[in-house]
């Protein structure tokens, strides 16, 4: 069933967690998704910021946090709704790091960070452009989110609805190696 225009489609923490035992997000440390991952980390280091605090919203197995050499980050907290996806990257993760197992929709960071990254999981939230300005107020001033999202039937809409409360500073697209898949990836900051 496809969630309203603009809405995503929520998905329980027991399905993902069956989706990454059974190997199923393994794809994203494949050539496939690898333009997108250094298009992101690109941004990162692009921002400006010398070791830069990175919050991974949605960081799945880390794949992510490996784009960047020990000691490049200032600090790493990625947070997942999946215990799966999280027990993985606690075994993968090359340096010292914050891994929280939440929701979110409703989790509440306490830490404040330079770059708050939803990379690939925005398409999840009941109301992505309510989420992303509930965890916008975790950003440093001049603080941006960097937001992946796979080009399908409803990301038109969400962007839409995204970019009502977000200031675009940046926009990226990015292909797999065949060029049929298309991730759109944009920089912003709270309006």
């Amino acid at each position: 069933m496809d969630a309203p225009r603009g809405f995503g489609h929520p998905v329980s923490p027991a399905t993902f967690d069956t989706a990454y035992r059974e190997g199923h997000w393994a794809l994203l440390d494949s050539d496939e998704e690898k333009n997108r991952h250094a298009a992101i980390a690109e941004l990162i280091r692009q921002h400006g910021t010398r070791h830069p605090h990175v919050l991974d919203a949605g960081c799945g197995s880390g794949r992510l946090a490996s784009e960047f050499p020990p000691g490049e980050l200032g600090a790493y907290h990625g947070v997942d709704l999946s215990q799966e996806a999280l027990r993985l990257t606690r075994l993968a993760f090359p340096t010292p790091a914050v891994f929280t197992q939440d929701n979110l929709e409703t989790w509440l960071p306490t830490d404040r960070f330079d770059i708050i990254v939803i990379n690939e999981v925005v398409g999840y939230f009941h109301d992505p452009a309510k989420t992303l300005a509930r965890l916008s107020r975790a950003l440093q001033p001049d603080g941006v989110i960097i937001v992946s999202l796979y080009r399908w039937g409803n990301s038109v809409a969400i962007w839409r609805r995204i970019e009502a409360r977000f200031t675009t500073l940046q926009r990226k697209t990015t292909t797999n190696p065949l060029g049929d898949k298309h991730w759109d990836i944009r920089l912003l900051q709270p309006v």
